[in-house]
């Protein structure tokens, strides 16, 4: 089987609650239940992409943008959602002695 994890899940936010995303599969689940008339082209895009990468045509990182991309356009996007990738630079404080107090 492929590995269709996502590495950060993507955060949604649906009726008050949050919930997390964790894989290409679980976001055609939550696409496959959007409501039809609010289905759009970046929506369409998000199901290409999944599926495009269940085929091994694209890659689980692609898919997530796109189903990112689509959660922010829908605005179910969580604000705690950790969309930065796992190895991205987080400032440091200085050692104790350096820089500021």
């Amino acid at each position: 089987m492929r590995g269709l994890a996502f590495l950060v899940p993507v955060r949604i936010k649906t009726n008050d609650e949050v919930h997390d995303i964790n894989t290409v599969r679980e976001s055609l689940v939550f696409l496959n239940q959007w409501p039809k008339p609010r289905r759009g082209p970046v929506y369409s895009c998000a199901v290409r992409s999944c599926n495009a990468a269940i085929a091994g045509q694209m890659t689980t990182d692609q898919a997530r943008q796109a189903f990112v991309g689509f959660a922010r356009i829908a605005g179910i996007l969580a604000k705690t959602d950790l969309s930065a990738p796992p190895d991205a630079k987080v400032a440091e404080r200085p050692p104790k002695g350096e820089g500021f107090s």
